[in-house]
Formats: structure tokens, sequence, C-alpha cells
């Protein structure tokens, strides 16, 4: 959902969206943008899929939503024009989201190689979140299965004694 462009490196700087509104893509969010300045980069954070299922079930669309978004833009003046100018203000004067409002905030400081470490962090904290249920998963699976062999036994030795009475009373 990048765009690469040749950005000096240092003086680029990032704007959070706090709030994507339903329907808001990214070619759709660089044509509100556009007439202000035009961003170099555009990520949108979807929906994650259990939040998805469960407003589809509610009655809500099944099309894809995000949740927030980052924009990066080629200078910081640039970035702090465009947070200061649209924020708290609507997104359009007539249309589909002339009732929603942007929500922006410039990030001091802020840097797209920072947003990406923090993409693959989440990513690698939610692959090892997924393993460890899995290990626990098995874990279980296995101690169910010894506790149902330990109750076969034991039913195997009760029925044993229960037979070796029987002969030592006939």
């Amino acid at each position: 959902m990048s765009v690469s462009a040749s950005v000096p490196v240092g003086s680029a700087s990032c704007v959070y969206l706090a709030r994507v509104p339903p329907a808001l893509s990214v070619t759709k969010l660089r044509a509100l943008l556009s007439p202000l300045a035009e961003p170099t980069r555009v990520y949108l954070q979807k929906e994650d899929r259990s939040a998805s299922k469960r407003r589809a079930r509610g009655g809500g669309g099944a099309g894809r939503r995000f949740t927030e978004g980052w924009l990066e833009f080629r200078d910081k003046k640039t970035a702090k024009k465009v947070a200061d100018t649209l924020h708290m203000t609507n997104m359009e004067r007539k249309g589909r989201h002339a009732d929603d409002l942007w929500v922006l905030k410039y990030l001091r400081g802020f840097t797209w190689s920072m947003l990406t470490e923090k993409v693959a962090y989440e990513r690698r904290v939610k692959d090892a979140r997924l393993r460890r249920e899995a290990a626990e998963a098995g874990r279980e699976v296995r101690e169910w299965k010894d506790r149902i062999e330990e109750g076969r036994k034991f039913e195997m030795m009760v029925e044993k004694k229960k037979g070796k009475r029987k002969r030592g009373e006939a």
C-alpha cells in the first residue's frame, strides 16, 4: 500500500490518521489530500478478522475496512501544515465522507522505518503467541490421552480383581 518516491533521508515526516471511515481506500485518501499536499507513502492498518466477523454478523457490511493509518510527506513543514489544517474538519463538503472528520496528529521524530519495524514486531509477537497456544493445546491433548489410558488400566485392574474374587469364592 505504499508508493516509493525519492525522499531525502531524514527530511520526511509522518502524520497519524487515528480514524479511517468505512469505504475509504488509499486512492480515495490520496484524492482527498491532493489539494493540500501529496503524501509520498500511505499505510492503512486492516481491521482484524475477529472484529470484521463480529461486524458482519451484527449486520454491518462485509467489505474490507481499516482502523488507522500513517501518511508520509516529503518534509516536516508539509506534514505539520496538513495535520494542523485538516485536524477536526470535514473530509468532504459533499459525498460519502461529508460527515466524517479528519483526526490527524503530526508525529514528531517518527519515521517510516519505525512504522515498518512496529508492523514486523507485531507480526512476530502474533506468530509467537500462536505457536505457544498450539504447543499448549498439544500438551493438553497428550495429558487427556494419558488420563484416558490410566482410566482404562485402572478398569482392567478392577475387572481382574473381581475375576480373582469370583474364582476364590467358587
